[in-house]
């Protein structure tokens, strides 16, 4: 007699509700330690049976078998011994497994729209408070964000703080490592990004007007040094 042939449609729903899927580190490895688990309980269900039923072997006495006997009823036997229940964890059907990847897949819809409007959002508080500051201040806020890296207990407040200049100064810093979804966060909005670069710029000049300034100051000493030299070789 020949066995009932199955449709593709049925051979996928039996696979679904009677094949198994486990999400154990080493899943290849389940079959072969379930086969061990199982032999060990039956191992040691055996044994407590032998345990007990050691008392009636061949060899005692009618008297001693009959006392024997009304002590080992079928409820003693099953209250004495009992097998250990084995649970699979983390063990599935391939159907279940499915389902869960969906759902893992739905909740994951989305996630980089939300991701980027949190970057938008940080990036548009920085610019908004860079430009409410003023020269000088800006550059305070940039020299912060440099050397923000050298110091970890001053990175991780500044990391948890909700004060915009703080929030500002994170993203500054982020920016200077180069880091992507900041980048990323300017480049997706033109007007952002162009006001981002005139402070920068603004920075910029500032730092070059500093520098030319103590190049200056530095001439002037040389050259003070240099008349006054003049004037002792005179005398």
């Amino acid at each position: 007699m020949t066995d009932e042939r199955k449709s593709p449609q049925k051979k996928k729903d039996l696979e679904y509700s009677k094949d198994h899927f486990t999400f154990s580190e080493y899943p290849h490895a389940f079959r072969r330690n379930w086969k061990r688990k199982k032999a060990r309980v039956n191992r040691q269900y055996r044994r407590k049976s032998d345990e007990l039923l050691a008392q009636t072997k061949p060899g005692i006495s009618a008297n001693e078998a009959e006392l024997i006997a009304g002590d080992l009823t079928a409820a003693h036997l099953q209250k004495s011994v009992l097998r250990e229940r084995l649970r699979k964890s983390g063990t599935v059907t391939v159907g279940e497994k499915i389902k869960l990847k969906l759902e893992r897949r739905r909740a994951l819809i989305g996630r980089n729209t939300k991701k980027h409007a949190h970057y938008d959002e940080l990036a548009r508080e920085a610019v908004r408070v860079l430009n409410s500051l003023d020269g000088r201040q800006i550059l305070e806020l940039c020299m912060r964000a440099r050397q923000l890296g050298g110091d970890l207990k001053e990175l991780r407040r500044v990391a948890r703080s909700f004060n915009p200049i703080d929030r500002a100064v994170n993203f500054l810093w982020h920016l200077s490592l180069g880091s992507a979804p900041e980048q990323e966060a300017l480049r997706r909005n033109q007007m952002l990004c162009e006001a981002y670069n005139a402070l920068m710029e603004r920075a910029s000049r500032i730092i070059a007007q500093k520098k030319r300034a103590t190049e200056e100051k530095v001439e002037e000493q040389h050259i003070l040094k240099m008349k006054l030299r003049e004037l002792r070789e005179d005398k």
